[in-house]
């Protein structure tokens, strides 16, 4: 493993998806030639190269690594009067597996610029936070006005519901426009699904989030700001639920949401991801009531696969979700089967909601959430 990497952080931005996003903010923000930019961790450049070619050339940039520069500077230490109109880049990730890759505010308390400069109170406490929350916090203290903006290149997952909240709060106390772009391609060579926010001021959009997904054809939503507090924003699957989502019944009549005890395994069970489809169907001789449905929740092939599992003899590993039906249903053979049916014949459907991290993952609302017709 290139340790350095994981301990900077670096996954850097293919030079296709740099002249994307920079084509992204040009189209939102009409900027002159002439403005400040700054590229907080440049790295092998392709930031300030594309930026250069559309002929922005006031442009200074930070980079750690003395790899990439003959000057390393630390942005951590970079000098707060220094303003600019952009910001932009792809900030160091957290691998939160290795310890090294963590920020430490506590690291900064004795140099000459003091973390509490640039994090919230709550914030400043922790031992640790995510190095792009971090990047983005200081970054905002940069900003030369209220037409500034921040473009970072971030892991998609910094826009799952009720993650990052302090870094989103701060966001939104400056800046009341959020454009969160996403598409169909690979932007770093690790498997991370990546996106770019746009944070900024624009009176057309004030106080609103635009989500865009671009496959063949480019999707949009405009939603308003306080729903980067409390909703998933992220386009691909934002956008996939609300053109895609069948009609019919939420699952949550037929479902049951409370906890469910089961028998779990790593090694003993005999219900997996890959043989979950060998139990669709309820054996004759077998008490319905003892059969639950068990819908898989992580695993980019078989996420959303579901079998109706015996409660009281199966073992399953940590897969699943697994729901009791609701009692007026309990006893129903041919509801509980079809409703199987129903999930397995559109897997695809949460294949293409899960588009958090690097393994699709589902969340359990998803399913109690989905729309069915049993007619």
């Amino acid at each position: 493993m290139n340790e350095k990497k994981y301990i900077l952080g670096q996954y850097f931005t293919r030079e296709e998806i740099v002249r994307k996003v920079i084509d992204l903010i040009l189209e939102f923000k009409k900027y002159d030639k002439n403005i400040r930019i700054l590229e907080p961790s440049f790295g092998t450049g392709n930031f300030i190269k594309v930026l250069r070619e559309k002929g922005f050339k006031n442009i200074e940039g930070c980079e750690i690594d003395p790899a990439f520069t003959n000057t390393p500077q630390d942005f951590f230490l970079y000098p707060l009067d220094k303003k600019f109109d952009l910001i932009v880049g792809n900030p160091p990730f957290t691998k939160y597996n290795v310890k090294e890759s963590y920020f430490y505010p506590k690291k900064y308390f004795l140099s000459p610029l003091h973390p509490g400069n640039y994090l919230p109170r709550d914030l400043l406490k922790r031992n640790k936070i995510r190095m792009e929350n971090a990047f983005i916090l200081k970054s905002l203290k940069h900003l030369k006005d209220e037409n500034s903006a921040i473009g970072f290149v971030l892991p998609i997952s910094f826009f799952i519901e009720g993650k990052n909240l302090e870094t989103k709060k701060m966001i939104i106390k400056k800046l009341r426009t959020i454009i969160v772009y996403q598409n169909d391609k690979k932007w770093v060579d690790e498997p991370i699904p990546c996106g770019f926010g746009i944070f900024t001021n624009i009176e057309e959009y004030r106080d609103k989030v635009i989500l865009i997904y671009e496959n063949e054809e480019k999707m949009k939503v405009v939603l308003n700001i306080s729903k980067i507090l409390t909703d998933e924003l992220i386009p691909k699957s934002y956008l996939y639920k609300k053109h895609n989502n069948l009609d019919g019944e939420s699952l949550s009549k037929f479902l049951s949401d409370r906890p469910v005890k089961y028998k779990k395994s790593y090694i003993k069970n005999n219900i997996s991801g890959s043989n979950i489809l060998e139990r669709t169907k309820i054996p004759d001789e077998e008490n319905v009531k003892d059969y639950y449905l068990a819908v898989v929740r992580v695993g980019n092939a078989s996420v959303g696969r579901a079998g109706l599992i015996n409660i009281k003899k199966d073992i399953l590993n940590d897969m699943f979700y697994v729901f009791a039906f609701k009692e007026e249903y309990n006893n129903n053979k041919e509801i509980k089967e079809k409703i199987c049916k129903i999930l397995n014949e559109n897997q695809n459907y949460f294949k293409n909601i899960t588009f958090r991290v690097g393994s699709k993952s589902i969340k359990k609302r998803d399913i109690l959430n989905f729309k069915i017709n049993l007619k």
